[in-house]
C-alpha cells in the first residue's frame, strides 16, 4: 500500500512524462508542431533525431517503471543491481538538470536579463518548458520516492560512511572523475572555446556544466574525506552516489549530444576516461562497504522494515 506522499510521487514523475513522451511521439510520426523553422525541421528528421527520440521515449517509460517499483512491495523483491542500476541511470541524466539548470536560468537572468539560448531560434518557447520542466518535475519525484526506498532496503549501509577504496581504484577513479569535473569547470567558467561542447555557451548552459564538474569532483573527494563522511554519512553516500553516476552518464551523454553529434577528440577521450573510471570507483566504494557487512556476517540477513530483504550475499555475487 503506496503513503500518501509515494503516491504523489508516482503522480508527479507520470504528470512529467506524458507531454514529453507526447511530443516525441508527434515529432516521429511527422508532426511539425513546435518547430518554427526549416532547418530545427531538417534536424528533427535527422537519423540522430530520430533514433534519440526513439531512446528518450524509453527512457520515459523506464523512468515510470522505476518510479512504481520504488513504491512497490516487488520493487523491493527485485535484484538489488537492477534497481541500482535503473537509479543509476536516473541520477546520473536528471542530477545536472534538477541541480544545475534552475540556478543557471537565474544566474543567467540576472546577468543577461534573458533566459534564451541558441537553441530557441528553432522551437517554440513552450517545447523547452515541456523538455526541462519535465525533466525537473521528473526528478524531483524520483529523488524523493528513491531515498525512502533506499532509506527502508538499504539503512544498514547507509548508517555507516563510505570507505575509500583500494589504491589502484583511487587511481583509476582520479583518472575517470577529476579530467571530467575540471574540464566541465572550465568550460562553465571560461567558455567550450574549441574543446569543449559548442552548443552550451549560453550562461544558463555554462553554470550547469559548472554544477556537474563540481558532483563529478565531490563524488571522488567525498569518500576519501574520513572525518565528514563519518559525521554525516548519508549525506556522504548521497555526495558519491550522484557524483559517480554524474559523470558515468553525463559522459556518453556529451559525445552523443555535443556539437550536434560531432563531439571534439577532447570530449570522446574524456568518455573513454570518464565512464570506466567513474563507474568502477562507485561500484567498488560500494562493494567495500558491502565486504564489511559481510564479514562482520550482517550482509546476508539485514532485515528492513516488515522483513523486506535488504543486501544479497555478496560472496555469492547473486
Amino acid at each position: 500500500m503506496r503513503s500518501p506522499l509515494e503516491r504523489t510521487g508516482v503522480a508527479v514523475v507520470i504528470a512529467a512524462v506524458v507531454p514529453y513522451v507526447t511530443l516525441k511521439v508527434l515529432w516521429l510520426a511527422g508532426s511539425t508542431i513546435g518547430v518554427s523553422d526549416e532547418a530545427a525541421l531538417t534536424e528533427l528528421h535527422s537519423t540522430r533525431m530520430v533514433v534519440g527520440n526513439n531512446v528518450t521515449i524509453v527512457l520515459d517509460v523506464l523512468a515510470v517503471g522505476l518510479a512504481l517499483g520504488l513504491t512497490s512491495d516487488w520493487g523491493r523483491r527485485v535484484p538489488a543491481w537492477i534497481m541500482l542500476g535503473l537509479g543509476a541511470g536516473a541520477t546520473g541524466l536528471l542530477a545536472p538538470i534538477l541541480l544545475g539548470l534552475p540556478l543557471g536560468t537565474v544566474v543567467q537572468l540576472a546577468v543577461r536579463g534573458s533566459v534564451r539560448t541558441a537553441g530557441m531560434d528553432h522551437l517554440s518557447p513552450w517545447v523547452f518548458a515541456t523538455v526541462y520542466g519535465g525533466f525537473a518535475l521528473m526528478a524531483v519525484g524520483i529523488s524523493v520516492l528513491a531515498w525512502r526506498y533506499a532509506a527502508r532496503r538499504w539503512d544498514e549501509v547507509l548508517r555507516h560512511a563510505p570507505e575509500p577504496p583500494s589504491a589502484w581504484v583511487v587511481v583509476l577513479g582520479a583518472l575517470g572523475l577529476l579530467p571530467f569535473g575540471a574540464a566541465l569547470l572550465w568550460w562553465g567558467v571560461f567558455g567550450p572555446g574549441t574543446s569543449g561542447p559548442q552548443a552550451m555557451d549560453a550562461v544558463s548552459q555554462r553554470t550547469t556544466l559548472v554544477v556537474t564538474g563540481l558532483l563529478a569532483v565531490g563524488g571522488f573527494v567525498t569518500p576519501l574525506v574520513r572525518g565528514m563522511a563519518s559525521s554525516v554519512p548519508r549525506l556522504a553516500w548521497l555526495l558519491t552516489w550522484v557524483g559517480c553516476t554524474t559523470a558515468a552518464l553525463q559522459a556518453p551523454t556529451l559525445v552523443l549530444l555535443a556539437n550536434g553529434g560531432h563531439p571534439s577528440r577532447a570530449i570522446v577521450l574524456m568518455g573513454l576516461l570518464t565512464i570506466p573510471g567513474s563507474s568502477a570507483y562507485g561500484l567498488m566504494v560500494l562493494q567495500r562497504r558491502l565486504t564489511r557487512e559481510s564479514r562482520d556476517g550482517q550482509g546476508a540477513t539485514v532485515r528492513g522494515r516488515g522483513g523486506a530483504h535488504l543486501l544479497p550475499d555478496v560472496s555469492s555475487h547473486r
